[in-house]
């Protein structure tokens, strides 16, 4: 039943960044940029 709760967590926790990445690439920002897309001249694969 532990196992179960902390799989369950850390589930949570995937699709809570998984989620924030998603938003964040559609406002044009991308974590290898600095945040910021358009500063990186398409380097980081954001293009």
């Amino acid at each position: 039943m532990g196992t179960a709760i902390v799989v369950l967590i850390l589930a949570a926790i995937v699709g809570a960044i998984v989620h924030s990445l998603v938003k964040a690439h559609k406002r044009g920002e991308h974590p290898a940029c600095g945040g910021d897309c358009g500063s990186c001249g398409g380097n980081c694969g954001c293009r």
